[in-house]
């Protein structure tokens, strides 16, 4: 290949004519000439919650091999599935993720629906429902941030600024993590696009020029970059370029540019949960394969909010309609609830109300495959893609959310980072949350014997 006499430099940008920057991806013409050829041991970590928890019965499968035989009923989409509206259709992931059944997060999270322990490993101390020490990836940005810019990015689909609800990121003695919650906002502090100076422009010239493509001010400079690159750099710094210009195209059309500095106005509702967490998993992949950060957290929303209305979920009395996921996982005996199947008789009604939760939780299944397989088709910075340099972790703040049990929590994890194996399914049963937490920490290259409150070590099978 093709390299530079001298390597590029890790903050090289593309720079338009009018001072616009933006950051490009790891190439390898930015490895100095004298490590040509090593990896770097890039390690990052992505926590991913959905509210509501599951039917721990029909999520998980048997301990052993996870295969098309052996997955559940609520896992079924890991072995791949078709286009559902903004989403599109992705391939069989099952060889990328571990399935751990039978975490106990009862003695992190003593009361009900909490997103803000969701990703803690540590009881409240003076505030049950306030983590009281980091959570997971605040731990991990300590040790793993190495010299991006971005210590974490603790992205929420929800509006909602609640402590317990509408955050999963905390810092020490409960600081709340600055959370990001509208994508544009995210998109311009990744991807400014900001002129300097005036030029005697009025207001209405430089509003528009803001509204130009950010590709537009640095097609020329990434064209004299290309001409400089071997084949394969070529070839991931068009993938990034055409990955922002999808992004791009999809903000303008789902948050109009405002002609203020605030945020547009939101429905009642709360928003659309579904369209902002696709272009929050899209932005953050963008963020790590510029080595922006190395962890994320993505919040999907709090445990209230999120419906199925956008979509045509199940099929005659099965479909969800526009239920929220809060009703639809209470099944039938709680005030909580899709109140139109109680007219029916038991049995029948209880077998819709379990097919109810088994649609929900295969939605939440494919969002969460639709970000490993963003991760695994974008290059990573050590040589391989950003799924190898990862883990990737799913989660709720219940197991079962129709008893609220936090006894079988619904955990996937994903990605190679450390040498982590998938394709299988880890029985994990009894064990605190704390050990599932060291097992991730120490496969991330930090030595713990214990982890969290009640304490647990790193899971062997893990």
């Amino acid at each position: 290949m093709m390299i530079p006499s001298k390597p590029l430099s890790r903050r090289t940008m593309l720079r338009g004519a009018a001072g616009v920057g933006m950051a490009i991806p790891f190439l390898e013409a930015m490895r100095p000439r004298r490590a040509y050829g090593q990896t770097a041991a890039v390690k990052r970590f992505i926590g991913f919650f959905y509210p509501c928890g599951t039917d721990p019965r029909k999520w998980n499968p048997a301990a052993g091999p996870l295969n098309a035989t052996t997955v559940s009923e609520c896992l079924q989409d890991l072995k791949g599935f078709a286009a559902e509206g903004i989403w599109p259709a992705e391939e069989a992931l099952l060889s990328d993720v571990t399935a751990v059944t039978g975490i106990d997060h009862s003695g992190v999270c003593t009361d009900i629906h909490l997103p803000a322990m969701a990703l803690s490993a540590h009881k409240g101390a003076t505030d049950p429902i306030i983590p009281s020490s980091p959570s997971l990836d605040q731990y991990l940005a300590d040790q793993l941030q190495g010299t991006t810019p971005y210590r974490n990015l603790a992205l929420s689909a929800t509006t909602s600024t609640d402590l317990k609800q509408g955050n999963i990121s905390f810092r020490a003695s409960g600081q709340v993590s600055s959370v990001t919650r509208n994508p544009r906002d995210l998109f311009n502090t990744l991807f400014p696009a900001g002129m300097t100076g005036t030029g005697g422009a009025t207001a209405e010239e430089r509003l528009r020029r803001r509204q130009k493509s950010v590709l537009d001010f640095v097609v020329e400079d990434a064209n004299r970059l290309n001409a400089k690159l071997g084949a394969g750099d070529k070839q991931r710094l068009g993938q990034y370029l055409q990955a922002v210009s999808e992004v791009e195209k999809q903000i303008i059309t789902v948050t109009p540019t405002p002609t203020t500095c605030t945020a547009p106005a939101q429905p009642a509702t709360g928003g659309n949960w579904h369209s902002k967490s696709k272009l929050f998993i899209d932005l953050a992949v963008l963020a790590m394969a510029c080595d922006k950060t190395r962890i994320v957290t993505l919040q999907y929303s709090d445990s209230w909010g999120v419906n199925y209305s956008d979509y045509t979920l199940g099929t005659g009395q099965e479909a969800l309609g526009t239920w929220s996921d809060h009703f639809i996982s209470h099944k039938l005996d709680d005030t909580d609830r899709a109140t139109d199947l109680d007219g029916l008789p038991r049995a029948d009604a209880q077998r819709i109300a379990d097919a109810r939760v088994v649609t929900t939780s295969r939605f939440k299944v494919r969002r969460f495959a639709y970000l490993l397989a963003a991760l695994k088709r974008t290059p990573g910075v050590s040589g391989g893609t950003l799924l190898d340099e990862s883990l990737v972790m799913f989660t709720s703040e219940n197991g079962d959310g129709d008893s609220h049990s936090r006894k079988n929590m619904p955990i996937l994890l994903a990605g190679h980072a450390g040498g982590f194996q998938t394709g299988r399914v880890v029985a994990a049963t009894n064990q605190p949350t704390g050990a599932l937490h060291a097992s991730i920490i120490k496969r991330l290259g930090i030595d713990v014997a214990t982890y969290g409150s009640p304490a647990g070590s790193p899971i062997a099978d893990l």
